[in-house]
């Protein structure tokens, strides 16, 4: 399926965007190629975003804006103004990693996403063989999830009787971790920490208290 529509469309959104803006913007367009945007899905977005050094509030802010020009504009205006501010090589670069990652986020690509995330980066001139790459990397980094997900029957064990697990958020590719979604006994929302170490059998872990954009 062919997105040039998108792509090179010029017609104006009614709101100019920020950087931030455009990157979650992007995100949130790969999101919706298959369908209606899962909500839940929308923390892969947050997450990825927060990893990147992305404040809360400012996560807050890019996620309501969108949401809402989405919801009444066309793609090909919000992909266009997304377009117009993505200018420096690490705005885009971002963009791109954010897409691969949604597009990878259940770990299949669709031909609907890769033919999106291809057609963002020809449109943003990354080479194919970088995109390849990041999927890739993206792939492994998935792999590497899987493993860490494995002993979350182990990892609940440690916790109050009646804790439940209730997704992951990210991981990263240079250290095995993962950040795992917990509901604990008294219906809170925190974030248990996990990276793995040189050795296979054991695991670091560390509880935290979950942000409130996310508690809600």
């Amino acid at each position: 399926m062919s997105y040039e529509h998108i792509f090179n469309s010029q017609v104006k959104c009614s709101q100019k965007l920020t950087p931030n803006e455009a990157i979650f913007a992007i995100g949130l367009m790969v999101m919706a190629v298959d369908g209606d945007i899962d909500m839940n899905e929308v923390e892969v977005i947050e997450g990825f975003l927060l990893k990147k050094g992305f404040t809360p509030p400012e996560v807050n802010a890019a996620r309501e804006k969108i949401l809402t020009i989405i919801s009444q504009e066309k793609n090909e205006a919000l992909f266009y103004a997304a377009k117009q501010v993505l200018q420096n090589e690490k705005e885009i670069e971002t963009a791109l990693d954010l897409a691969v990652e949604v597009a990878m986020a259940d770990d299949k690509l669709t031909e609907e996403e890769d033919s999106f995330v291809m057609g963002l980066a020809k449109t943003l001139k990354i080479s194919q063989e970088k995109v390849e790459q990041k999927f890739a990397d993206a792939k492994k980094s998935h792999h590497d999830s899987k493993r860490l997900i494995e002993k979350i029957e182990e990892i609940l064990s440690k916790l109050p009787i009646g804790s439940r697990y209730e997704g992951y958020i990210d991981t990263t590719t240079d250290l095995r971790s993962l950040n795992i979604k917990i509901r604990t006994p008294k219906d809170q929302l925190v974030i248990l920490n996990i990276d793995e170490t040189g050795d296979e059998n054991k695991i670091e872990m560390e509880l935290e208290g979950a942000p409130p954009w996310m508690a809600k």
